[in-house]
């Protein structure tokens, strides 16, 4: 306590040494060990005992340093300590010896005492904090089981908790059967993301079907085997380790899963049942695949990710995606390690194949919902593989598989550098927009020789979406880029149908979700178009847009059958295309201007908002969605007269109704000033604000308020600011109720 007086000023109370604990910043010798790192650099304690000071992965050369934040906030103390040291040998050079000597005889004594509790409490602050990092943690929850818990139903978690309880035999089918389903896999899904070794999977699928007990789930099991003998098993690895046993089951169970629901149009379908049995029984060998830090646990979630592709009312994607691509990070994957020949060809090759599969699907599912990116292209630094090692594609199946994932590239790069907003240093928008478009058309020129015409084709129509889109960096369209939205969405659109109709959607809800979007942006580019263009024209485009709504309802409605929420996906364009089409007809000839449909308002900060809907007024608050939802309450034309009890969709679910607002709206201070859009008064999900006003004090909404309810308005509604006297909404603006996402308060804001 003496410590804290005058005496100690000018230096620090106590020398302690950082110790960061966190099973990331182990050493790649110790992790695998499972020794404590102490995370010393040039090398760690481990390291220095066993002799391996040159080769520790913790050194400051590697560059896998300062991947994670322990070891960032590691190095920023590290750089201020040796600050810290000169300045104070600055400040010892100014005093005297005598003085010198006498502190440190005054610290020496205490040196020793300190040393032996700090030492304490840094062995304390290593151990572990989370159970579930170890394999072989046999108690609280476990990665496989928090994952599956976030990203499964209700159903399906009812089915984890089951097989928690008991032990369950794995239901396999004939092996006939079996063998059906796994080439099926192999010609079908495996072309589009071919991240493991076919010669393991069969390795793996003659054991299970060997007749060999199966193994009981982990829990007494010994540390996993190096990525090589789990990954591409040979028979004498699938003897010597329990993990390796488990996870064949595991792997075998769940190609066959894929198989057969990638073979089913509906989740009610005797097919789709089956495939669900098949993964049920696979996630029994959950603790023997799902592995916390580990090559084994990244290639399971692809697995799983897959299945929830083809399953999404079981298991949600987007969650297991967020999974994966974090894992993926914490192992490095998302970087080559240096040198190359520091690690084996094999392992080089698997480690691309897992982080470039786990991409496309982020990309995929990103690009379509309109949703940030799990990592930014410029953090990346890894090579495509080369699909040389244990595989028997050809060279043109090879370069089909390569050109996908360059295709995945251009788009996120489109994606991520038209979302910025002009003047944040981007340079000049429209140069940056003929540089990608190169890029994108010279990618379809050196896939014109790809037997997959279908993909090749989808891909590009999204990257020519995606650069004719109205965006932030360019949020108006030129006449003829509108054109060329409109026949990219077109295409889009056909090709997604035939694809449907031939059962060859193998992600239905990124296939739903790009679909949606696609519609806006061609109801978009129809609408502006129709404006501009002379009559025989517009004609022609009004029949083609029939065609489209036609289209896509048939191609929601179909994959609707296997995602329950794309029923609500297929009722929103439905009321979209309604909207779109009357206002279309009703505007023939009569020269007045109609005002864009919400929905077609502010494309270029799209979003979706399937989350939002599904979840009523529970709002997804991780969405961040802070505008108001469905707010154009107008009819077809720029005129809509009189009061109103309209409102979105989500209305009078579960919300405060309107009489409650009112009597919240009692306690406005009669003289405040309020202006658009600005939150006046909440209750529950429902708000009332102002639009297209100049303002208007608190007196005046008491009094709108009070219109609303004697008019027999319930929930949610909009009365003209100048009611009665001036009956005219699109004039001098109105007051609405609204259901909102984030409402700023609860009672007076």
């Amino acid at each position: 306590m003496s410590e804290t007086g005058e005496g100690v000023q000018g230096r620090p109370i106590r020398n302690v040494t950082l110790r960061v604990s966190q099973i990331f910043s182990a050493c790649t010798f110790c992790k695998a060990r499972k020794i404590k790192c102490n995370g010393a650099t040039p090398a760690c304690g481990g390291c220095v005992k066993f002799g391996r000071q040159a080769t520790c992965s913790l050194s400051t050369e590697s560059p896998n340093r300062g991947r994670d934040y322990p070891t960032y906030l590691r190095q920023k103390i590290e750089a201020a300590q040796q600050r810290l040291s000169q300045l104070n040998a600055r400040q010892n050079n100014l005093t005297s010896p005598s003085d010198t000597e006498r502190s440190n005889r005054n610290e020496s004594a205490e040196t020793h005492q300190r040393s032996i509790i700090d030492s304490l409490i840094a062995d304390i602050g290593a151990l572990p904090i989370i159970a579930c990092s170890y394999p072989s943690a046999a108690e609280g929850p476990t990665l496989s089981s928090l994952v599956l818990a976030t990203a499964s139903t209700n159903q399906l978690s009812s089915a984890l908790r089951l097989t928690q309880a008991s032990d369950v035999a794995p239901c396999l089918p004939k092996e006939s059967t079996a063998l059906s389903l796994a080439k099926h896999y192999f010609d079908q899904v495996y072309p589009r993301i071919p991240f493991f070794s076919i010669q393991g999977f069969w390795v793996q699928f003659e054991h299970v079907f060997s007749g060999v007990d199966p193994p009981r789930e982990r829990g007494q099991d010994g540390p996993p085997q190096d990525p090589a003998s789990v990954l591409t098993p040979s028979q004498d690895d699938l003897d010597r380790s329990s993990i390796s046993h488990g996870y064949s089951y595991f792997t075998v169970l769940l190609v066959l899963a894929i198989s057969a629901s990638s073979l089913s149009r509906s989740a009610d379908s005797v097919i789709s049942t089956q495939a669900q049995r098949l993964f049920r029984t696979a996630l029994t060998f959950r603790e023997s695949a799902i592995l916390p830090n580990t090559i084994i646990g990244v290639q399971s979630i692809l697995f799983l990710i897959q299945f929830a592709t083809l399953n999404p009312s079981l298991l949600d994607a987007w969650y297991l995606i967020g999974v994966g691509m974090r894992m993926c990070v914490d192992l490095g994957l998302h970087q080559d390690p240096q040198p190359l020949d520091s690690v084996a060809t094999s392992l080089l090759e698997t480690r691309r194949r897992l982080w470039w599969s786990m991409y496309s699907f982020d990309r995929s599912m990103s690009l379509g919902c309109g949703r940030p990116t799990e990592i930014s292209d410029s953090a990346i630094n890894v090579s495509l593989p080369t699909f040389r090692i244990e595989t028997a594609a050809t060279a043109v199946e090879v370069h089909g598989y390569l050109q996908r994932y360059r295709a995945l590239q251009i788009q996120s790069e489109i994606y991520n550098r038209l979302n910025k907003s002009p003047g944040s240093g981007t340079g000049d928008a429209r140069s940056i927009h003929e540089q990608i478009s190169k890029k994108l058309g010279d990618w379809k020129d050196s896939s014109s020789q790809l037997p997959n015409k279908t993909l090749i084709e989808s891909e590009w129509l999204m990257g020519r979406m995606l650069l004719l889109r109205p965006c932030r960096l360019l949020p108006q369209r030129t006449h003829d880029e509108l054109g060329e939205l409109w026949q990219a969405a077109v295409g889009f659109i056909a090709i997604y149908r035939r694809l449907v109709e031939s059962n060859s959607i193998f992600y239905v809800q990124i296939a739903c979700e790009k679909i949606y979007w696609t519609s806006l942006m061609a109801f978009y580019s129809y609408w502006h178009l129709r404006t501009s263009t002379a009559t025989d024209t517009n004609a022609m485009r009004r029949l083609d847009v029939w065609m489209v709504v036609k289209d896509v309802m048939f191609i929601l409605r179909a994959l609707s059958e296997r995602w329950d929420q794309g029923k609500l996906l297929c009722g929103r364009f439905d009321d979209v295309s309604t909207r779109v089409l009357e206002v279309s007809e009703k505007d023939m000839g009569d020269g007045i201007a109609v005002v864009l449909p919400v929905e077609l308002q502010n494309l270029e900060q799209y979003t979706s908002l399937t989350v939002v809907w599904a979840s009523g007024d529970k709002v997804d608050q991780s969405m961040h969605i802070t505008a108001i939802l469905a707010t154009a309450l107008m009819a077809a034309s720029n005129v809509a007269a009189g009061i109103n009890c309209k409102g979105s969709v989500l209305c009078g679910q579960g919300t405060e109704p309107l009489s409650n607002l009112i009597n919240y709206a009692g306690g406005l201070n009669d003289d405040r000033w309020y202006q658009n859009g600005q939150h006046i008064v909440c209750g529950g999900s429902l708000c009332a604000f102002l639009q297209s006003t100049g303002g208007l004090p608190g007196r005046d909404i008491k009094r709108l308020l009070g219109e609303l309810r004697n008019h027999g308005c319930k929930y949610c509604g909009s009365v003209p600011v100048f009611f009665p006297d001036d009956n005219n909404d699109g004039d001098h603006g109105i007051l609405t109720v609204n259901y909102v996402s984030n409402p700023n308060c609860q009672g007076v804001c």
